[in-house]
């Protein structure tokens, strides 16, 4: 019972604190707050719902993705949570996805930029206590892009893998010129927001 409180905690603050903030002057109202939680991985993210939404493709003209974005189709891990900006299109779509990997190899290699990587330059920041790499990537096809800003931590004997991803359409190729529905840099701010909802267990299930 001890440690299901201390589990519930970090999620249960994040909650009170969303509850009592504002969500964005369009919608002007008080934001809602859900929650997701793996007792297996020990990690949850708690969000507002007028920002975000959870869903379950991720399909588009890339494809659906593994785990994590730069990962092979076949590579050992778990896609947990996919986040999508409430007012995303077909020109521009901003998502939050969560992914994570118990496999030997996956976890000696988490950290290391993947094939997406734009460079092999890395920074560092801290998510509840964490410390997760981050790099940037990203990929272009025809009029189609994907740009990633990638967060990659072992911790608990688990590589996590989060990614923020802005992918669509070029608007020009539409007749008229179609318009995104925010820009890139807004896309990513508000990608970013969505972070400090994470939260680790002091101990996931089945690690000492």
């Amino acid at each position: 019972m001890e440690n299901t409180r201390r589990i519930a905690a970090p999620l249960l603050v994040a909650l009170l604190m969303l509850a009592g903030c504002d969500s964005t002057a369009e919608t002007g109202t008080k934001a809602s707050p859900n929650a997701f939680h793996s007792d297996e991985y020990g990690i949850g993210l708690a969000y507002d719902n007028h920002q975000a939404h959870a869903v379950t493709d991720t399909g588009g003209y890339f494809g659906d993705p593994a785990w994590r974005l730069d990962a092979d189709a076949d590579t050992p891990g778990e896609r947990l949570l996919v986040l999508r900006l409430n007012d995303s299109d077909e020109i521009l779509t901003g998502e939050l996805r969560l992914g994570v990997s118990r496999d030997p190899d996956q976890v000696k290699h988490c950290t290391r930029p993947g094939a997406l990587a734009t460079s092999r330059e890395t920074g560092t920041t801290e998510l509840d206590g964490a410390l997760f790499t981050t790099y940037r990537g990203g990929d272009a096809a025809m009029s189609h892009f994907q740009s990633l800003r990638a967060y990659r931590a072992v911790h608990h004997g688990t590589c996590y893998a989060i990614d923020l991803v802005l992918q669509g359409t070029n608007p020009e190729v539409y007749d008229p010129p179609r318009e995104a529905p925010f820009s890139r840099e807004e896309g990513f701010a508000r990608l970013k927001a969505l972070l400090s909802g994470v939260a680790f267990d002091e101990k996931p299930q089945g690690r000492s």
